[in-house]
């Protein structure tokens, strides 16, 4: 038997390590100790129970009992972090149900109202708290934080909208907050909001398959339940409730050794866009701090470090220099964790004119001692 680990959620705990199901097929918390983690690492599906004792023997002069193993491993096949013929077979099903219709607002009722009514009465409410917006017709960047932490930021998103004339075609860059098999993946069904449903451009989607050199309709379970999808759907359509918009739902992975990939990523965009005119929409949250994210409880320190490198960064955006934004991040190795970085340099061909930034928060997180940042900016082209 060669065991292999699903792709789990690893989060820093004072107990050790969680490990969590980020597609939930699982609702179990596992705590592992560093070394037993790294241990479960090399259950890759080409190791026998033998074969990881002779890594650990080989490579760290660990002699391990296999009873030992077997006792992790069945930690972790009870908690169905394992790969097996069961596991697979649910998730395939889900993803067969995922693409037989528009994607379900998963989060209605609980971040946003899922009727039309109240989810109008919701976004006066939310406006209410808005900074002055400008139209955005060359493009926008907005929050994927819960709406109710940064009400005021999703107003002026919608409001910046609502000077937009309704493009013929809604391209949202979203983070992926789970892995993806490649650089970037689509999903080719509508999405489904209180105003009806964005359905998909499948043709537009299907001109950017052929563009890549990898298969663009992976990891379609990472839109299962993604609000950085779900939240600039629902308030695109919020701003453009009549208008026959179609729309083109990406997700981009974060890794920040992809920045080749992301270009070439950005090229073939553009290049797509100019048979497929595509309004770019980045949905995205900026510095991740505090206790919550691996760092010291948040101090003022801490959350004015977050406050300069945010501001900094979507300054960079307003001004077009892409580059540079990616280097302000990346350059010191993104000690913040801002999660923008991939996805709006995915799509930062595509933003076109003078950019604004709108408007800038750091939301707290009181009970966890940690904060998140998020920001608008629009870019208005004529």
């Amino acid at each position: 038997m060669k065991p292999k680990l699903r792709e789990l959620s690893v989060q820093k705990t004072p107990e050790g390590l969680a490990l969590t199901d980020p597609l939930g097929v699982s609702d179990q918390v596992l705590i592992l100790s560093p070394e037993a983690y790294y241990v479960a690492a090399l259950f890759d599906g080409s190791r026998s129970l033998e074969d990881v004792q002779a890594v650990l023997l080989r490579e760290h002069g660990s002699v391990v009992p296999k009873e030992k193993l077997e006792e992790l491993l069945k930690a972790l096949e009870e908690a169905r972090f394992l790969e097996t013929e069961a596991v697979r077979d649910e998730l395939e099903a889900r993803r067969r149900a995922l693409l037989e219709k528009p994607r379900p607002m998963t989060l209605a009722g609980v971040s946003y109202p899922a009727e039309r009514e109240a989810f109008g009465a919701y976004l006066k409410t939310a406006s209410a708290f808005a900074p002055e917006a400008t139209a955005a017709d060359g493009g926008l960047v907005m929050p994927h934080l819960e709406p109710a932490r940064v009400p005021g930021l999703y107003g002026a998103a919608v409001a910046a909208l609502r000077q937009t004339p309704p493009p013929e075609r809604l391209l949202i860059l979203g983070v992926a907050h789970h892995g993806l098999e490649e650089a970037a993946a689509a999903l080719p069904t509508g999405l489904k909001t209180p105003f009806g449903t964005l359905e998909a451009d499948l043709e537009a989607l299907q001109a950017l398959d052929a563009l890549l050199p990898y298969e663009l309709f992976n990891s379609t379970l990472a839109f299962e339940g993604e609000h950085s999808i779900e939240f600039p759907a629902v308030f695109a359509r919020a701003a453009w409730p009549e208008a026959d918009v179609r729309v083109l739902p990406l997700l981009i992975d974060g890794d920040p050794s992809r920045k080749g990939v992301l270009d070439e990523l950005a090229a073939v965009l553009a290049l797509l866009a100019r048979d497929y005119p595509l309004y770019p929409l980045a949905s995205v949250d900026l510095s991740h701090v505090g206790a919550r994210f691996g760092h010291p409880p948040l101090d003022d320190a801490l959350a004015s470090r977050a406050r300069d490198t945010d501001q900094r960064y979507l300054e960079l955006l307003a001004s077009g220099e892409f580059d540079a934004a990616w280097e302000h991040l990346m350059g010191p190795g993104n000690p913040t964790y801002v999660d923008a970085y991939a996805a709006v340099h995915a799509g930062h061909k595509l933003f076109r004119g003078e950019g604004r930034v709108v408007g800038y928060e750091l939301s707290p997180e009181l009970p966890t001692m940690s904060a998140v940042g998020a920001g608008v900016v629009a870019y208005r082209a004529s």
